[in-house]
């Protein structure tokens, strides 16, 4: 299957100025726009496009489209800087957009959607963004001054808990977006994963950049063609949540291995006290020995599984977590000790709860802690 790029005739590449810089250079751009049937959007997006940033390039990616996409880009391209790459057997805009970004001749560069639910007068400031030292700029819905128009309560909702399911990944309030500006560098060596329609998730999760900004803007529903988001791209972003928390191990994975770690120890704990007190050892002999042979458990199981830390030296990460562990115990005593004894199950349980925080936190961030 071949891939057809048209360039048109004596337009040059991009080149574009800012205030923010030295007087008389020019930073080159790229938009690139991923296209499934958009025919009767694509022109007014190029015109608004071209119209906000003069001499930037358009790059439309097209997946195969049958309402002629990519002869309404052939013509826009006849007055317009306008490249056209038909991809035919192969469809996604994640994929689309990484095609796109490959295809650009210049670093910087823009990725919108061709519904002109993205407003392109926002792309200068997003740019300006990039050039004074952001990693990834987001046009943004959730930022204050951002807003949708006219959303029904149940795609809200729905927006809202996939935002909440992305948080742990990534500082950006919209990691949904589809509107982003940033340099093709920053994906250099990357090993992305690209999958349905959240390419910014990906691209933010996995570089694990935190140089971001946020603009607000206005997203606009569609006014023509229909939409392409459904149930199938909703269980496509459920499945791509499931391999970003898999692959990048965040807090609150992390949180879940260690309770179940914990959970888990107080099998050879119960079974080493029980064995030590058959074969005539004291109670306390066996409580203490059940200990020890339960956090080694846990410290093993955590190393491994929890903070994936395997390559950190056994013996100082064993006694920095033996420490931790202890000063959990403290937390525990302290706490049930500094609250009124008419509750003892209540006190016992918010003095777990405080020191198994304590042994998290300890874990996370002394025993297991990596440079």
């Amino acid at each position: 299957m071949s891939d057809m790029n048209t360039t048109p005739s004596g337009v040059p590449e991009a080149a574009v100025s800012f205030p923010s810089e030295a007087p008389g250079t020019t930073t080159p751009v790229t938009v690139v726009v991923p296209t499934w049937n958009e025919a009767q959007n694509l022109p007014e997006l190029v015109k608004r496009v071209c119209a906000s940033l003069p001499g930037v390039c358009v790059v439309v990616v097209d997946d195969d489209s049958k309402d002629g996409t990519a002869d309404v880009a052939r013509d826009l391209a006849k007055n317009f800087p306008v490249r056209i790459v038909e991809r035919r057997g192969e469809k996604g805009l994640s994929t689309a957009v990484l095609r796109g970004l490959a295809e650009a001749r210049t670093d910087l560069c823009v990725v919108m959607d061709a519904d002109l639910s993205h407003p392109p007068e926002s792309i200068p400031r997003m740019v300006k963004g990039v050039l004074d030292g952001a990693d990834i700029v987001v046009g943004s819905r959730y930022v204050r001054g951002g807003d949708i128009e006219d959303w029904p309560l149940l795609r809200r909702l729905t927006s809202w808990a996939g935002t909440l399911l992305a948080r742990p990944l990534t500082t950006v309030r919209d990691p949904m977006a589809g509107f982003f500006c940033l340099r093709r560098s920053l994906i250099d060596g990357a090993s992305l994963k690209p999958r349905g329609f959240k390419i910014l998730l990906e691209i933010l999760a996995r570089t694990g950049t935190r140089k971001t900004a946020e603009i607000p803007i206005r997203f606009e529903d569609r006014s023509k063609g229909a939409s392409k988001f459904g149930p199938a791209q909703r269980r496509e972003y459920l499945q791509q949540i499931r391999d970003l928390y898999q692959d990048l191990n965040p807090w609150p994975m992390k949180a879940v291995k260690f309770l179940c770690t914990g959970a888990i120890g107080v099998l050879p704990n119960l079974a080493v006290l029980n064995l030590a007190v058959r074969l005539g050892a004291r109670p306390e002999a066996g409580i203490m020995t059940g200990w020890v042979v339960s956090m080694t458990t846990n410290y093993i199981l955590n190393r491994k599984w929890t903070f994936r830390a395997r390559n950190l030296p056994v013996v100082s990460s064993y006694l920095k977590y033996a420490l931790g562990v202890l000063g959990g115990l403290g937390v525990q005593v302290a706490v049930m000790h500094s609250l009124p004894a008419w509750n003892l199950n209540l006190s016992a349980l918010l003095g777990i709860t405080a020191g198994t925080l304590f042994n998290y936190l300890s874990s996370q961030l002394w025993a297991f802690a990596r440079k």
